[in-house]
């Protein structure tokens, strides 16, 4: 029965995965950045991990919307900041789709997230004698 147990709670914990869109959308593709983007999905968890490598002393700002275009969350990187790091945890958030906006004037990122609930695949089944 622990055994179970164990197995349920690590496809619970498998079930839920991100696929981040891996291309930018930039506003000028023919301009050089100056700055860079770089995510991936904290093992075994909900969390997000973001960070900025800036090459010019301006300031950032981080952007989370929902598929309906609502802001969730809104960060500032300061001029001063070459890197930032944050994670952002995605546990209380619905399936679908979320969009990441890096901005610095006219320079954008995008980086679209799916958030996904799948149901564990294994089958459990007990044999009771009486």
């Amino acid at each position: 029965m622990k055994t179970l147990a164990k197995t349920f709670a690590i496809a619970a914990l498998s079930a839920l995965s991100f696929i981040s869109n891996a291309g930018d959308k930039n506003a000028d593709p023919t301009k050089a950045k100056t700055f860079d983007v770089g995510m991936y999905q904290s093992v075994n968890s909900l969390k997000m991990n973001v960070l900025i490598e800036k090459s010019t002393d301006k300031d950032l700002t981080v952007v989370l919307k929902d598929s309906k275009g609502e802001i969730l969350v809104t960060d500032h990187v300061g001029k001063k900041d070459k890197s930032y790091h944050a994670k952002y945890d995605m546990s209380e958030l619905e399936d679908g789709k979320y969009t990441f906006e890096f901005s610095k004037g006219n320079e954008t990122i995008v980086k679209e997230v799916n958030l996904v609930t799948t149901k564990p695949t294994t089958v459990s089944r007990q044999i009771a004698v009486q």
